[in-house]
């Protein structure tokens, strides 16, 4: 791929996002589900313009999203089905949900670059439910890698820090048995997580405990603290006061996992890392994208050692340090 060819790649590359998530926001892939629609008739079922559903619907069959036929229908195909419905196999649609009213920060990101502040939020029950929800599916996979990259040996109790909707202690638990998992986050989020916890089968091992971990004590007692895609979300002070907190909670001897997308010491890169921090920035006051270096230092101040480093799923990786 020449320069112009990937500068060209990188201004585009709204387009299909726009396109694909908004169709998704506005239900067309649900109301579509197996079956095989016409542009006027998906139109009238969902109240939308027939005119602009076709045009989508044509652009989204160019992009290989939707299939057409020969008598002018669309079919969402299998393997997208399983990403894109709800009900999918593989579905990602609630972290999708969460990207469109994440696009629509982004295309604020001049007011931060003058201010330094983040975009506004519009704060929502719906808004809050996507995020968590979405956390569950990006969650699945990398919450399986974690369990197959590290060894929890003989650890009896897990404090999962800023747990949301209970994927990664509920992977803790099926893997290990004799494993008691405790998640803490913000009511709001724990009572989510309790109806995912409810349809597990594993409430007597995986429970929820609401606090904010700004203000509150985590409680004492853990072999383990887990740490997942939360300190990007911080700046570096609050993240001392997370670490300190964690080590408080353990028993000696005990560890601190932190998964996050963390970055080189030049912070150019992985690629992913450094565009995420992006995203940080116009969401929060504080949050960004951190480096192994910095994050190891951190932990080494709060009275964590014996570092270790474990690549999991496709952009994270887990920094596991002893007490």
């Amino acid at each position: 791929m020449d320069t112009k060819e990937r500068i060209e790649g990188l201004a585009h590359g709204y387009m299909n996002a726009s396109i694909l998530l908004t169709a998704l926001h506005e239900g067309i892939f649900e109301a579509m589900g197996r079956d095989t629609h016409r542009p006027d008739d998906l139109a009238a079922s969902l109240s939308l313009d027939p005119r602009a559903v076709d045009i989508v619907m044509h652009a989204l069959a160019a992009a290989e999203v939707l299939v057409k036929d020969g008598e002018g229908r669309f079919t969402l195909p299998a393997h997208n089905a399983a990403v894109l419905l709800r009900d999918g196999e593989d579905s990602q649609a609630r972290i999708f949900a969460h990207h469109y009213d994440l696009m629509r920060r982004w295309v604020k990101l001049e007011k931060t670059l003058h201010s330094g502040e983040p975009v506004p939020r519009e704060p929502s029950p719906r808004k809050h439910r996507h995020y968590i929800c979405g956390m569950r599916d990006v969650s699945r996979k990398s919450s399986r890698d974690v369990v197959g990259g590290v060894d929890l040996g003989d650890a009896r109790r897990l404090l999962d820090m800023g747990g949301g909707p209970a994927t990664a202690s509920l992977t803790f638990a099926a893997a290990y048995p004799e494993l008691e998992c405790v998640i803490f986050d913000l009511p709001e989020t724990v009572t989510i997580a309790r109806e995912v916890i409810a349809e597990s089968g594993l409430g007597d091992r995986v429970t929820a405990v609401e606090g904010d971990y700004f203000v509150d004590d985590f409680g004492e007692g853990f072999d383990v603290v887990y740490i997942s895609n939360i300190i990007h979300s911080m700046g570096s002070d609050a993240i001392a006061m997370i670490y300190s907190k964690a080590a408080a909670a353990l028993n000696p001897g005990g560890r601190i996992m932190v998964k996050d997308f963390f970055l080189d010491d030049d912070r150019c890169g992985p690629e992913f890392g450094a565009r995420f921090a992006v995203n940080m920035l116009v969401a929060t006051e504080d949050g960004r994208s951190y480096t192994r270096a910095e994050t190891m230092q951190t932990l080494e101040s709060a009275g964590f050692g014996g570092f270790e480093i474990v690549a999991v799923a496709k952009h994270s990786q887990v920094i596991i340090g002893s007490i």
